[in-house]
């Protein structure tokens, strides 16, 4: 990593040719290209770091370690505000620029579009900058999920009216749109059709593979609590899985342990803990060192994540990783990334929840079964295909071409 004062690296060949970055399908083809420039938002790396934070962490990694390593012929800037934080990302190839002096959405609207160039700018958080749009500059996105549109209650009206306006624009004028979940497609496509030939899905990593070898052989798994990590968000269905947790604490003594908060722009959850339970109850907030988080889930008895929307949803992944058995919605979105290897309830049915933390806390053939169909299910993710996924997306669409995913 170098940033904007620091002399370049060593120079890659330009006339070089990448390997076809979907080498499994492709079987060791190659694709001359032009050296390629791109901008990647660093917005994100100012944002409290949940789902959509960490996935563009993840995937800025990868693209780093692909240029790095020789296997794409790109140069790749990370502009981003002068407070932000990159340390755990250990760059090597991509140049980073702090620039302005404002922050948040203000520095993405104004800022960022000024120091763009000739670049594809990349934003992987749901908005990019309305300047850029207008402008012709070319503008990737990827889009998480619509949830403010369907559950609208579980935001601020502001955040709701803000990502109303911006949603059209975004939809009709970037290429590609990158999604994570067939069934996100599904739904971006049906507010605006014709952006479906622009839609490609690339589906979320879960752990680094480096992080999960490290806890391979950690035998040390105690089985102590249930556990739920993500936002305190009505359509993660937090109050469903605080009313799961309080009969769990009452009548199994069963602890939970809830990981997350709710952020400034979500509605708070109307769920309380009642004092004869709230010692079995204990809110843990955001976990930002994967380290913690990783040996809360190998400490668990099981995942409980029975939310009413998701798009591709990083904790069943996981937590399926580390060999702790997931409670699931039957949603379509979470059957797509889970497959087999989750038990799956009604996220409107208290009581099939509980029987589905049950069976899986008490029937050891089927805990056992779902933790050998989770490791499998797991090792299906990695940030680096998702990377190459977008990456060959971006080449192909400035060579002309269109990725139908």
């Amino acid at each position: 990593m170098r940033e904007r004062d620091i002399a370049h690296p060593r120079a890659i060949d330009r006339s070089a040719t990448i390997n076809c970055l979907l080498s499994d399908r492709c079987q060791g083809e190659h694709v001359a290209v032009d050296r390629y420039h791109l901008v990647i938002n660093g917005r994100f790396l100012t944002q409290p770091t949940t789902g959509v934070q960490r996935v563009a962490r993840e995937l800025t990694r990868e693209i780093d370690r692909m240029v790095a390593r020789g296997e794409v012929d790109m140069r790749v800037r990370l502009v981003c505000e002068q407070l932000a934080d990159f340390t755990d990302m250990e760059l090597e190839a991509v140049e980073v620029e702090r620039v302005g002096a404002s922050s948040g959405h203000l520095w993405e609207q104004t800022v960022l579009p000024r120091h763009v160039g000739d670049a594809r700018l990349l934003c992987m958080g749901n908005t990019a900058p309305i300047a850029s749009l207008l402008g012709g500059v070319p503008v990737a996105l990827m889009m998480h999920d619509l949830s403010y549109r369907l559950f609208p209650d579980a935001y601020t009206r502001r955040y709701r009216l803000g990502h109303s306006l911006l949603m059209p624009l975004l939809l009709r004028r970037s290429d590609p749109i990158f999604t994570v979940s067939a069934t996100e497609k599904a739904m971006l496509s049906s507010l605006v059709p014709a952006s479906r030939s622009r839609i490609v899905v690339a589906q979320n990593g879960g752990w680094r593979d480096d992080h999960v070898a490290r806890f391979a052989t950690d035998s040390a798994r105690r089985r102590e609590y249930a556990l739920y990590v993500g936002s305190f968000s009505r359509r993660k269905n937090f109050d469903g899985v605080l009313a799961t947790a309080i009969r769990l604490a009452r009548e199994d003594g069963l602890p939970t342990l809830l990981v997350g908060a709710s952020g400034h722009f979500l509605a708070p959850p109307d769920g309380i803990i009642p004092s004869d339970v709230a010692p079995l109850i204990r809110m843990v907030g955001q976990v930002e060192d994967i380290d913690v988080l990783a040996r809360l889930y190998l400490d668990a008895a099981c995942l409980i994540f029975p939310s009413f929307y998701e798009a591709s949803p990083l904790p069943p992944v996981e937590a399926m990783s580390l060999g702790c058995p997931v409670v699931a919605s039957g949603i379509p979105s979470l059957r797509e990334r889970c497959g087999e290897a989750a038990a799956y309830c009604d996220p409107h049915d208290p009581e099939d929840m509980l029987r589905a933390v049950r069976r899986v806390v008490h029937d050891e053939a089927f805990r056992a079964q779902l933790v050998a169909d989770g490791y499998r299910r797991a090792a299906r993710y990695s940030w680096r295909e998702q990377a190459r996924v977008i990456v060959h997306a971006l080449l192909n669409q400035d060579r002309g071409g269109v990725v139908q995913k």
